[in-house]
């Protein structure tokens, strides 16, 4: 079995490409369903966050999973294949698992050590479970993925001080308007999101804050805790013109903002600026806004030169995260080599056992006056035998290097031992009961 990792990230595809991948969770199940259905793919998990789209797959043929995958992610972003392509990077088992770590341990995060990652792997992990597509090695990998996200946020200090996109975009409007003490802020959307904003934006001296949300209840359970003010979607026009800084994150498909309005609220504003920030993958601002005279829109990809200054400090806490990062993919390489191994040895076994009752039988006519006893001292005898005969070999197997010798030894096997060729599902066959001794003695009683 091999593992494949493909997606695009905020690295190599701008929001206008992530946006039109951006997957709802409801729609998850049944795309990793579909998924599956190809020959080539065993199990597959979906991770889709306003930076990176990327889906892991377990399968017997890389080359036909990827084009698989590939082809997905075209289809879904309704362009051709050839000018996805571009944007995609296909990771093959070493590399995709390392990448899989990194992911988890926000070391490929946009904010280098961000927190929120991590629950974003688990949940689609868990989307993965529901969907019934993540089997024994999907299991393993991503136990193995949190495992090193763990140490790599416990045992270094990536995970201390750290900064997320909301603070980030704090940041960026300090730029603007300095001091942010008595700005008011609207928040569109009532999820972590605009939780970690509203935290930072009151750090910062913000005192009035506005929650917009298309459910009322959580707008007012957010509002309530920072002493603000909720607010439905439909009221928002008549509140923009109040609001010095908007941090949207909501969850809509279609833009929220919409230029004629943010138009009226700046005749309102009299020239007083606006901060815009939007969070959101699918975009929730209309990026024409950003022409509007007095109104400064950025997008998730403008806050990178933000990150670029937070990321140096914390380059050296990276280095130490990435050394255990290796530890814990070098450790779950092994594990999958020895799963690979797996059906070779049931094979092994399987013929040599076959072997061994052949020769049983032939040796019956030397056993005509035997008792059960010593029939069973005879079974027993050509069990030990067979089994001190295998026993370096089966050891070697059971602990191959994760290297081309690895493979080396396994295509040796097969051709010293006489093997026909070992399909995928032999992995959930089982090895069937040898020759007993109640078989040798009804063919003692009964020779041919």
């Amino acid at each position: 079995m091999r593992i494949c990792h493909i997606g695009l990230n905020h690295k190599t595809a701008p929001v206008e490409l992530r946006e039109r991948l951006a997957v709802a969770e409801t729609d998850i199940a049944e795309i990793l369903n579909q998924r599956i259905q190809h020959p080539a793919i065993r199990e597959a998990a979906l991770l889709s966050t306003c930076n990176r789209v990327e889906m892991t797959v377990v399968t017997h043929d890389p080359d036909a999973a990827i084009a698989a995958v590939h082809e997905w992610f075209a289809n879904t972003a309704k362009m051709d294949l050839e000018e996805v392509r571009e944007h995609l990077y296909s990771h093959t088992t070493d590399a995709a698992i390392r990448h899989l770590f990194a992911v988890a341990s926000g070391l490929d995060s946009l904010v280098l050590g961000e927190p929120q990652i991590l629950g974003q792997v688990k949940t689609s992990y868990e989307h993965a479970l529901s969907a019934g597509t993540a089997g024994h090695v999907l299991h393993r990998l991503y136990q193995s993925t949190f495992a090193a996200a763990k140490r790599a946020r416990s045992e270094t200090g990536i995970g201390k001080q750290s900064v997320n996109i909301s603070s980030c975009a704090v940041e960026l409007a300090k730029q603007i308007f300095g001091d942010l003490t008595g700005k008011t802020v609207l928040l569109m959307g009532a999820g972590e999101m605009a939780e970690l904003a509203a935290r930072h934006l009151r750090g910062n001296g913000c005192t009035d804050i506005l929650v917009a949300n298309r459910t009322l209840q959580r707008a007012q359970n957010l509002a309530r805790d920072f002493e603000g003010h909720a607010l439905t979607m439909d009221q928002l026009p008549d509140y923009l013109d109040a609001a010095d800084i908007i941090l949207s994150s909501t969850g809509a498909s279609t833009f929220v903002l919409l230029p004629d309005a943010i138009k009226a609220a700046m005749k309102k504003r009299k020239g007083k600026a606006m901060f815009l920030v939007d969070i959101a993958v699918p975009r929730d601002i209309d990026p024409r806004i950003g022409d509007i005279d007095g109104a400064y829109l950025y997008d998730i990809d403008d806050l990178q030169q933000v990150v670029q200054g937070n990321m140096e400090n914390r380059q050296n806490e990276a280095d130490q995260a990435r050394l255990l990062i290796e530890e814990e993919a070098l450790s779950f390489l092994r594990w999958l080599k020895s799963l690979e191994s797996v059906p070779l040895i049931r094979s092994i076994q399987q013929h040599m056992d076959a072997r061994r009752s052949e020769e049983l039988e032939k040796a019956q006519r030397y056993m005509k006056g035997f008792n059960d006893e010593q029939l069973k001292a005879v079974e027993q005898f050509s069990r030990a035998l067979m089994k001190r005969y295998l026993h370096p070999t089966l050891r070697t197997l059971k602990s191959l290097p994760d290297d081309i010798e690895g493979d080396l030894l396994m295509g040796a096997a097969n051709r010293l031992f006489d093997l026909k060729p070992i399909s995928s599902e032999s992995l959930d066959s089982k090895t069937p009961s040898s020759t007993n001794v109640s078989n040798i003695k009804r063919n003692n009683e009964h020779p041919s």
